[in-house]
């Protein structure tokens, strides 16, 4: 084997690192969601767990293939310069084939242990992540939040077709509330860390439009986030516990914007936002499940 090629073994933690552990996990809360949803307490835990590890390793493969694309912007940013691609600790072709292996392990599993629908829809997330978004929008358009948003829609989705065979009615409606969700959350992130992503030269909306701009389209995107949550309780697929919470949690989150979107220091404000979305998300995930667990358990 060439080592000039390969480099030295990199370290698990190195190896681990590459796959962000954090966003996987919070990706596989809403495979579980998506899945609770279609199985209406009817589980079957070997699929579930079939489902989670696949969804697992298409996730990680999509975060290694992320950061080897990202390698260079990273180094420009203060929070992802010490990555082991940015640092030389994990080399390209090292990331490559480790982000392969995860790959054709992930739609292995789905293939064989799901159906071909959930292999299809989670390869298809890898696509619009991968291709379009690290590789083009992220860097050239303010519109790849909108592009991320679809890639951050599929998990759910993984898990929904993955009991139904097929993408109906409440396929769509997680589609649309994960999209609508992943634009608030991911607009608090760049108001975060705004100025890392000046220096990396990425083109997000409050560095394209200004922040004022953001401020005032936050509203309207939770206010939409809060009317797509309440399309499953209208085809009959949650409950009024479903909507109880989640006009709670939806009209909470609206107000609290509305409320200070004049608010003076801009970090504190896109702070709450941040924390408030992780709720919001938690929550729906909680109540997917629970809601029509308790909806259609049997005698």
């Amino acid at each position: 084997m060439n080592t000039l090629a390969f480099g030295a073994a990199p370290s698990r933690r190195d190896l681990l690192s590459l796959i962000k552990p954090g966003i996987v996990l919070a990706n596989l809360v809403s495979v579980i969601g998506g899945f609770g949803l279609a199985a209406r307490g009817q589980v079957t835990w070997s699929l579930l767990d079939a489902t989670l590890w696949g969804a697992a390793l298409i996730l990680s493969a999509g975060c290694v293939f992320n950061n080897l694309i990202d390698r260079d912007i990273d180094s420009l940013m203060q929070r992802t310069r010490q990555r082991p691609l940015t640092q030389g600790r994990i080399t390209p072709t090292q990331a490559l084939t480790w982000g392969t292996l995860l790959l054709g392990s992930g739609a292995w599993v789905l293939g064989r242990y799901t159906n071909l629908l959930t292999l299809a829809v989670s390869l298809t997330g890898f696509f619009v992540y991968v291709g379009l978004y690290s590789l083009y929008f992220k860097r050239h358009s303010w519109l790849g939040v909108w592009v991320g948003s679809i890639a951050g829609a599929i998990p759910p989705l993984m898990g929904y077709t993955a009991v139904t065979h097929h993408l109906g009615p409440g396929a769509w409606f997680l589609f649309l509330i994960f999209c609508l969700w992943q634009i608030p959350h991911a607009h608090a992130i760049a108001l975060l860390h705004l100025e890392d992503y000046r220096r990396a030269g990425l083109r997000l909306l409050p560095l394209t439009h200004g922040e004022e701009v953001v401020r005032q389209r936050m509203p309207y995107y939770i206010g939409a986030f809060l009317l797509a949550t309440l399309l499953p309780f209208f085809q009959g697929l949650t409950g009024p516990a479903y909507l109880l919470v989640m006009l709670t949690v939806g009209g909470g989150w609206l107000g609290t914007t509305w409320k200070t979107r004049h608010h003076l220091h801009l970090k504190s404000w896109a702070r709450g936002h941040f924390l408030f979305s992780i709720l919001a998300i938690m929550i729906l995930n909680f109540m997917l499940v629970l809601d029509p667990t308790v909806l259609f358990r049997g005698p």
